[in-house]
């Protein structure tokens, strides 16, 4: 059997962020409505073992190859960290984790400390991704968020202190109000303290977040418009790449060897088991998911799912890993991927693939597809042919 990936998912936040789409719920809120108790940790911590103990029996992962394992959230690092020894070693008792597995650890600046950290390596966990988004003060007061510039910057001191080895930093442009001028500052901030890997992306208005209503009503203001973030896209390709990262994924850069394990696997649709609130698995043909508010999913430890689906329709197989391998600098090969759908890419998509490549949004090397810099720029458009 291929490697396996686990991803927990922790909900708990200090404060809902307005541009935030993801499961979480700030801890305060949950407490004052009675959604969580005093041992909320601990009751939360204690279905997720359940969880797992119980999807090791159900779907045959007992002692399977884990090759990584990403705590995310919601914000991981506010979590207590007994409560997440008490999960790394439940899942080393499950599964047989590699020895060198990628272990990471979402963490936001204003939940992390060196202590924090130091016992976060003791435990085996290699690997530190800090949201830091920006590190102008007044552009983080715009996006909700609760840290400062220098805390972000002392996050990461604190991180390599504690003797992490591998660190990513999490930066968004395209910010309300924020020239190309500010978003060269970020980057070049991001740079000086030199992490493997940077994750940078623009800002979206997601459906479902403060930030849409906001927008909907006429009091989102300050988005760049269309030619100002072509223009921030370029200028993190270049500066980024320039000072020695390179772009594997359309918004991930790493220094040689340090690209995500965990995200290459999604992304080249290996197996991979979520525990925890909301999260998704996809193990065999079949994707679930699990029931999203935190209570609800403590209340049916070890049981928790609210869906799923069969995923063994040739066509749909295959469209899919276009969707996710496209998203790869790489490309993906359509013979693997033909061969792992049981079907031919050619006979099903071959007019899209040559519709695209006219149009400069794909180019095609041997069997290797992948997007062109014009269609990386437009990969929503792109990678939506083939939903």
């Amino acid at each position: 059997m291929p490697p396996l990936s686990l991803y927990i998912h922790l909900p708990f936040c200090i404060h809902k962020c307005g541009y935030c789409d993801f499961n979480s719920y700030a801890l305060d809120t949950l407490l004052e409505k009675g959604h969580a108790g005093d041992n909320w940790a601990a009751d939360y911590a204690g279905a997720l073992i359940a969880e797992l103990e119980a999807r090791a029996r159900a779907y045959r992962l007992g002692g399977r190859s884990v090759q990584s394992v990403f705590f995310g959230g919601g914000t991981p690092s506010l979590f207590p960290p007994a409560e997440t020894g008490r999960i790394l070693e439940t899942i080393r008792r499950l599964f047989g984790l590699e020895n060198d597995a990628e272990i990471t650890v979402e963490a936001n600046p204003g939940a992390a400390d060196a202590g924090r950290f130091e016992m976060l390596r003791e435990m085996g966990v290699n690997r530190i991704s800090i949201g830091v988004q920006t590190f102008d003060d007044a552009a983080l007061r715009r996006l909700d968020r609760v840290h400062t510039g220098e805390e972000a910057r002392a996050a990461f001191r604190s991180a390599r202190a504690a003797g992490f080895g591998n660190i990513s930093l999490d930066l968004m442009f395209g910010i309300p109000f924020q020239d190309i001028a500010a978003a060269e500052a970020d980057l070049a901030s991001a740079i000086a303290l030199g992490p493997e890997h940077l994750s940078a992306y623009e800002l979206t208005i997601e459906p479902g977040t403060a930030f849409h209503a906001r927008q909907a009503r006429g009091e989102l203001a300050g988005l760049p418009d269309e030619d100002t973030a072509l223009e921030m896209w370029g200028l993190r390709d270049r500066m980024l790449e320039g000072a020695g990262y390179r772009r594997y994924e359309i918004s991930n850069f790493a220094r040689p060897g340090f690209a995500c394990r965990h995200n290459l696997n999604y992304w080249r649709r290996g197996e991979y088991l979520g525990a925890g609130a909301g999260a998704h698995s996809f193990i065999g043909a079949r994707r679930f998911w699990n029931t999203a508010r935190p209570d609800h999913y403590i209340e049916n430890a070890g049981d928790p799912p609210a869906g799923g689906e069969e995923m063994r329709d040739p066509e749909r197989s295959l469209g899919e890993a276009l969707m996710l391998g496209l998203r790869l600098r790489e490309g993906v090969s359509l013979d693997a991927i033909g061969a792992a759908a049981g079907t031919d890419a050619e006979s099903i998509y071959g007019d899209t693939f040559g519709k695209l490549t006219a149009a400069g949004l794909l180019e095609r090397e041997s069997d290797r597809l992948r997007l062109t810099p014009k269609g990386t720029l437009l990969a929503n458009r792109v990678l939506a042919e083939f939903l």
